[in-house]
């Protein structure tokens, strides 16, 4: 049955006077015609509300219980995501996940082969940029290592660093680098790879490359001190190896190299042999003294000294050439270098 107009207004009266507690008592008044109707209507009223407000903490407690199941963690605020670096090259060293510093979520970074993404480029973020979010548990990043596997290129006869730069994108590494003289060419130029142009390439694989060197006049080097040709080829950026020997040469100089003076790889090895310097050591004179000088000679020298002079003498007590006096004398403890000289008295004419 529709309620009289009268009767409706009356509720809404009433539930107007109710808005600031729910559970407010209604003013005494005098009793009048119409008080047992309002008392009954004001019941009514307080019935619904407590209705609402069970239905609202019922919603609320299935909420928070289904979040707890899911394993969801609640946090007082949001933050938006940022947009992770749309490369990471790990030549640069630089680390992605400090764009997400400011976050306490964990940040890993992975890589994977992709055949539509460039190497180096992002190819997912587990969190997607500008998300609002109470605090998720990591941020997974993943960017691309290029092609699994790829056609080797034709390098041959390119610049070195432009065909490093072509390599890098396919996930080829360098392996062993040397330089070989090749004057058609020019400087810096492949000239052989281990691995064929057209051939299939694994990434991460490594190739062995040959690239012609610059080259450098080696200048003639004999005669030089050992000091100016260690200068002189330092200059021109060769790597100098120094090896002594003996020669009738003045020590400390120049006496041979290898390679011989021309054109050669900047940088390459020359081999200088040096004049060796004689040992000095402390000698005894040995005894000559009436020997011929021919003996007296080939002792002194296999005493080890080197530098021996022989002055003839003629004396009336002799009847051929023999050693009368050796300068230093007999027994004299000296240098090896010294002069030993031989007195040889030869018969009077």
């Amino acid at each position: 049955m529709e309620k009289p107009k009268d009767q409706d207004s009356a509720e809404k009266k009433l539930e107007a006077e109710l808005t600031d507690s729910e559970f407010g008592e209604a003013e005494a008044t005098e009793p009048t015609q119409n008080t047992s109707s309002k008392v009954a209507t004001r019941m009514e009223l307080r019935r619904r509300k407590r209705r609402k407000r069970a239905i609202r903490l019922s919603a609320l407690g299935a909420t928070v219980l289904a979040l707890a199941g899911s394993g969801a963690y609640l946090a007082f605020g949001t933050a938006d995501v940022p947009a992770a670096s749309s490369s990471n090259s790990e030549l640069s060293k630089s680390d992605p996940c400090e764009e997400f510093s400011s976050l306490t979520a964990e940040c890993t970074v992975s890589f994977d082969y992709s055949d539509s993404v460039d190497r180096d480029g992002l190819i997912s973020q587990s969190v997607p940029a500008g998300f609002s979010f109470t605090q998720p548990e990591a941020i997974e990043l993943v960017y691309s290592s290029g092609p699994a596997e790829s056609e080797f290129p034709d390098i041959l006869r390119q610049d070195y660093e432009d065909a490093v730069e072509e390599l890098y994108p396919i996930g080829v590494e360098l392996g062993e680098v040397t330089t070989v003289q090749r004057d058609d060419l020019g400087p810096n130029r492949i000239v052989s790879s281990s691995i064929e142009p057209g051939t299939v390439a694994k990434s991460g694989s490594k190739v062995n490359l040959e690239v012609s060197a610059e080259t450098v006049v080696l200048p003639e080097l004999n005669g030089l001190s050992r000091e100016q040709a260690e200068l002189d080829l330092q200059r021109l950026g060769f790597d100098t190896e120094i090896l002594e020997e003996n020669s009738t040469s003045a020590p400390g100089t120049v006496v041979g190299q290898e390679p011989a003076s021309g054109a050669v790889a900047k940088g390459s090895q020359v081999l200088v042999k040096i004049a060796k310097a004689e040992e000095i050591q402390t000698l005894k004179v040995p005894s000559v003294v009436g020997l011929s000088e021919i003996d007296a000679q080939s002792i002194i020298a296999s005493a080890g000294f080197t530098n021996i002079a022989v002055v003839r003498v003629e004396s009336s007590k002799v009847t051929e050439p023999l050693v009368t006096h050796v300068a230093p004398g007999v027994d004299r403890m000296v240098r090896s270098d010294s002069n030993v000289v031989l007195v040889v008295s030869i018969p009077e004419l």
